[in-house]
């Protein structure tokens, strides 16, 4: 007797007339996710300008444990998605995403993600015993209970979109649909800022010491890519479809909400003034 969410048997859904075609789909997502990045995004790099490399430590490290609320959840709502789909592909995607996050990851040395945010917040000067004892703000914890929201009451897609949307921000087709919205150049400036490729020096601290964020960069294209392929493959209707842009807008709104306050306690860390926020 097959069980009635047995996806071992289940063939590749036919997509259905009225939905867009794969390629179609795949870029009308990306330029989604994208286009709200940028409307929602503060201009600037996502450190202010004019501080002291301690000051720069203080505020990575500040941004580091409030970010820690986020990366301890993210593998527990791709598994809540998981426990809802029928796909085993997708439930393997899934959980080679999660043994990365919270097992080991061969490209950290066989260090799990959410280790290698404690290691780079102490080499910061904020110790994991801080982190632990730190509460969240109210923001912050809107945030987490929206995106935990998102995996229990959508669709196993739409929560995929939600969360796996996420890491679709870094991969190469969400890349070439922002460099065909704000350029090449621009999207350039952003790879740099975004890991540990143009900050270390700002935090007085030697190339390769920051590895949580510039990792995510680079892991994040491979996972990415991969829960892109799959949301393309099985939103085979529009209404499907329009559930997962749905998602995909509103998982970047609500994450600019939650890295704008983590800017803001960072900065009141670092006693200074985010005029990217302020200007927002």
């Amino acid at each position: 007797m097959t069980m009635p969410y047995d996806g071992r048997s289940r063939p590749t859904p036919v997509y259905e007339p009225g939905a867009l075609p794969p390629r179609e789909f795949e870029n009308e997502f990306c330029e989604t996710l994208m286009r709200t990045v940028l409307e929602n995004a503060p201009p600037g790099s996502r450190m202010p300008d004019g501080m002291t490399p301690q000051q720069a430590r203080v505020h990575h490290g500040t941004y580091l444990k409030y970010m820690s609320f986020f990366a301890w959840k993210f593998p527990s709502w791709l598994m809540s998605v998981a426990s809802l789909c029928p796909y085993q592909d997708v439930r393997k995607e899934i959980i080679k995403d999660c043994v990365d996050e919270e097992v080991g990851d061969p490209d950290a040395g066989g260090r799990c993600h959410i280790d290698l945010l404690y290691d780079e917040a102490e080499v910061c000067g904020v110790s994991r015993q801080e982190i632990f004892e730190t509460d969240p703000t109210p923001v912050i914890l809107a945030c987490i209970n929206a995106w935990e929201n998102f995996t229990r009451t959508m669709s196993w897609l739409g929560g995929y979109a939600a969360i796996g949307g996420l890491e679709i921000t870094q991969s190469e087709p969400a890349f070439r649909a922002r460099e065909r919205i704000s350029g090449i150049e621009a999207t350039k400036k952003y790879t740099e800022e975004f890991g540990g490729i143009a900050f270390h020096e700002r935090l007085g601290l030697p190339d390769g010491s920051l590895k949580f964020l510039a990792l995510h960069l680079y892991k994040d294209r491979f996972h990415g890519g991969g829960e892109l392929a799959l949301l393309v493959k099985y939103a085979n209707t529009r209404s499907l479809q329009k559930e997962a842009l749905w998602a995909a807008r509103a998982t970047i709104q609500i994450l600019s909400m939650h890295l704008a306050e983590i800017r803001r306690l960072a900065s009141e860390a670092a006693g200074v003034t985010d005029l990217a926020l302020a200007k927002a």
